[in-house]
């Protein structure tokens, strides 16, 4: 556990290195690889919708600072912005934000602003998608199974085939 904190503290210190060095694409691409590493840090989500602001992408920034709890009218008008890209579509949106976190973590998530009901339908969306995709996994790993299972006898086949021949 304190080496993966000492990861963290490393890389965190080199994005504010590189916001203080004006390179936000740097930082950027350093947070996306912390966000797919640590997908429960929300914090890290916020930091890289400061930088997407900053980058003058204002709908990527609503993306994501759309699970900030406490947002300022800026947030507010990105998140705004990104739900107007999306056409006001809560599956689409739950689809691009990519949450991989925590479902708990969702469940206690409070969203307020305008469009609250299309807040707490994307929420929805993120937890069902959440559960959903547990089921994909076991599909695809007894796909995986009896693939390898029908593989296996296909060998053990060919084997007692030229086996019996010779």
């Amino acid at each position: 556990m304190f080496f993966i904190k000492k990861i963290t503290v490393k890389t965190l210190e080199k994005i504010e290195d590189d916001i203080k060095k004006n390179d936000l694409g740097k930082a950027r691409d350093r947070l996306h690889g912390l966000i797919s590493t640590y997908p429960n840090e929300l914090e890290l989500r916020k930091k890289l919708g400061d930088i997407y602001f900053e980058l003058k992408y204002p709908s990527m920034a609503g993306r994501y600072w759309y699970l900030e709890e406490n947002k300022t009218p800026e947030m507010v008008k990105a998140c705004n912005e990104f739900e107007k890209f999306m056409g006001n579509d809560p599956y689409r949106i739950a689809r691009t934000l990519k949450y991989k976190g925590d479902i708990e973590i969702l469940k206690r998530l409070e969203l307020h602003g305008e469009f609250t009901s299309i807040k707490n339908k994307v929420k929805e969306k993120l937890i069902q998608e959440s559960e959903d995709s547990l089921q994909d996994k076991l599909f695809t790993i007894g796909c995986l199974s009896i693939f390898i299972l029908l593989i296996t006898f296909e060998v053990i086949g060919v084997y007692a085939f030229f086996k019996w021949i010779f």
